[in-house]
């Protein structure tokens, strides 16, 4: 991916992530919102909206094909994640969504 193209890297720094504070951090727009993983000074984008159906809080792109790019801000690299972190890390947001009593629509394990 060329990194210059990539607008993760300004998004990031438009929602003011610190690297340095590791966990999921949600930042809202509107109805999107970005959901940030942040681990070992690297960060993971997940995008959500609030969902307009009474079923869900938020529709969120949890599926691992869209969990795919890890930004690192010190160098500014991008690196694609293999299948089984994107599990892991589907994983720690599904349950990090339920610590935060959130419904969702994750297709677990795809």
């Amino acid at each position: 991916m060329d990194k210059k193209t990539d607008r993760g890297f300004l998004e990031i720094q438009n929602d003011n992530i610190d690297p340095n504070i590791s966990g999921f951090h949600w930042r809202s727009h509107g109805r999107g919102a970005n959901i940030y993983f942040v681990e070992g000074h690297s960060v993971v984008i997940i995008y959500a909206e609030m969902s307009a159906v009474k079923e869900y809080d938020a529709l969120v792109f949890g599926e691992t094909e869209h969990i795919n790019n890890r930004y690192f801000l010190s160098d500014h690299t991008i690196e694609n994640i293999h299948l089984d972190e994107r599990l892991r890390i589907q994983k720690l947001l599904v349950e990090w969504l339920a610590s935060k009593r959130m419904r969702h629509d994750i297709s677990v394990g795809k």
